[in-house]
This record gives C-alpha cells, structure tokens and sequence, in this order.
C-alpha cells in the first residue's frame, strides 16, 4: 500500500509492505522508516527526561583538552623566530659597550 505525502521527514509517500517478520513501512524518497522502539528503552528514556546528565557515563577519553597541534609551518616558523631571539642575544652580549 502507497500512503502519499505521509512521510515525516520529506513529506514524500510511504511503501507500506508485509514482510513475514512484521510490517516495513518506508519513504520511496528519502528512505525514511518507522522505528519501533522497545517498551524497556523506553521506560528508561522517560525515567531519565528529567535528568541534566546519567551518573555513570563513559567516557573514552578527554575532549577538547588544549589547542590543536601546529601545523609544519607554524613550527617552523616558531623555531625560526626562536633562533632570531637567541642569535639577537648573543650579538647584545658581544657588542662593546
């Protein structure tokens, strides 16, 4: 069966088919499908709504620690400027006075 203009995302037509598992029904345009979500993620999506965050996240590892490294000429021309400094120092100190 072809439901038009039903589709939540595109507004496009649904294909509604009977597979021997259950019903698929799908967009023709954008390929959206209805999700059946189970009763007991449900239940905890409810119990959480309310919550700023879960106690007990995992997390891989740190994000957003610092700046991103330097790029190769961004190095190099650290190290240049470096080099001038320390060169302008020693030309200071071996300058008579």
């Amino acid at each position: 069966m072809i439901r038009l203009r039903a589709c939540p995302r595109c507004d496009g037509a649904i294909l509604e088919r009977r597979p021997a598992d259950g019903e698929v029904a799908m967009c023709i345009n954008c390929g959206w499908r209805r999700q059946d979500i189970l009763d007991d993620v449900q239940q905890e999506v409810v119990a959480r709504r309310d919550q700023a965050h879960m106690e007990d996240r995992y997390v891989r590892e740190r994000i957003g620690t610092g700046k991103p490294p330097l790029s190769g000429w961004d190095r190099k021309k650290r190290l240049r400027e470096r080099v001038r400094g320390h060169l302008s120092n020693i030309a200071s100190t071996l300058r008579p006075t």
